[in-house]
């Protein structure tokens, strides 16, 4: 851009997840590059604690419905006093209160951003929100983009896709190292073949399937061992279906983690179970970057990283027989699985960093904005 740009995200989640991680990202990505970013949101939220850590501009919005009219006119007092050229809102709520608080204050270009993959429904309002009061839809998975433009009838050319960059590392541990810091956290033997996960541990993800098919790996392949990383509302019940499983001593749950790349380089296969609506997995393209090999199930997004016996394995989802297949295959064919994380490493460096990420939506941004000549 030729002049730095005022950009105003809102955000009216107070957890954590994806979206969250990918509205801060994207704003600490365009900050390092000289733009103004503020992001409005209830101040009682993970983004405002972490946006206050980054030394990101926060602006207290509570986004509560029972507050509607009042965060309404908040959101326009300080679109009046920051004039940004993008408005960018993120979740149901706070659209629906920044997009109505837009109208007559002409800011050049106002975008609605899609991140999760369930279909959205045709109602007044998403019809409202994605077609008239916006001028771009943003979603991170063609198949979300396809679904507005099929079922809402937003027009095609106002729809992009822009897949969550990943933030990579400058240098990755090595698979020595990382084995000995999870034998060390997890317990796991030494000369363990490794199944690993990380993310939320919720059974949305996929996980009882993962455990039903590890059940079926582990009597197929000796010493191997499932670890999956993260916590969630669903530990408790993981745990529980494990032991059911007899698979105590053969299942982990290291915890949460904040630096995830020691797990990715461990592993010997990353698995990514989820039944439906997963959209373009973060952690996926994390191992894949890690030079792990991954196993997905075929749904939402994980097709448009994955090129099935090229990048990666594709299963049909809640198949725990086809999964344990897959995971064996990755297992017992080391060479054919190294060469496969190759290439997975390659398509992610080239379309999927944050980089790639934020040198597309400036280049939306300049094709669109009026002073820029975009339409």
């Amino acid at each position: 851009m030729a002049e730095p740009l005022t950009i105003l995200h809102t955000e009216g989640s107070r957890q954590w997840g994806g979206q969250e991680s990918r509205v801060l990202e994207e704003c600490r990505w365009m900050r390092e590059r000289g733009h103004r970013v503020v992001i409005a949101g209830p101040a009682d939220s993970v983004v405002a604690r972490k946006a206050a850590a980054l030394g990101l501009e926060h602006r207290p919005v509570p986004f509560k419905r029972s507050r509607f009219p009042a965060d309404l006119l908040r959101v326009r007092r300080l679109l009046r006093d920051l004039r940004p050229q993008v408005l960018n809102t993120h979740g149901n709520l706070d659209s629906k209160v920044a997009q109505i608080a837009a109208l007559g204050l002409d800011v050049p270009l106002v975008i609605r951003s899609r991140h999760s993959i369930p279909p959205v429904r045709r109602t007044f309002w998403n019809l409202l929100l994605y077609r008239r009061l916006c001028h771009l839809v943003l979603t991170t998975a063609d198949c979300s983009s396809q679904q507005l433009i099929r079922d809402l009838g937003v027009p095609a050319e106002r729809v992009f896709t822009v897949p969550t960059g990943i933030r990579v590392p400058g240098t990755l541990p090595t698979r020595a190292d990382a084995r000995q810091q999870l034998e060390h956290d997890a317990s796991v033997p030494a000369d363990a073949h490794l199944i690993g996960y990380v993310g939320r541990l919720r059974t949305a993800k996929g996980l009882p399937d993962l455990l039903a098919a590890f059940r079926r790996l582990a009597d197929r392949v000796s010493g191997c061992h499932l670890v999956l990383v993260g916590d969630g509302a669903d530990l408790d019940a993981l745990r529980n279906q494990a032991a059911q499983l007899q698979l105590t001593d053969r299942v982990h749950f290291p915890g949460y983690r904040d630096d995830p790349w020691p797990c990715y380089r461990a592993f010997d296969c990353h698995a990514l179970a989820s039944p439906e609506h997963e959209g373009v997995s973060q952690s996926l393209r994390q191992a894949m970057f890690a030079g792990c090999p991954v196993v997905a199930t075929d749904t939402g997004g994980s097709a448009e990283v994955i090129c099935h016996g090229e990048t990666g394995l594709l299963v049909p989802p809640a198949n725990p027989a086809r999964l344990a297949e897959a995971l064996e295959q990755v297992l017992l064919d080391p060479v054919a699985s190294a060469e496969r994380a190759r290439r997975a490493r390659a398509f992610v460096e080239a379309y999927h960093t944050q980089d790639q990420m934020g040198r597309t939506l400036l280049g939306i941004y300049e094709r669109r904005l009026p002073e820029s000549g975009g339409a």
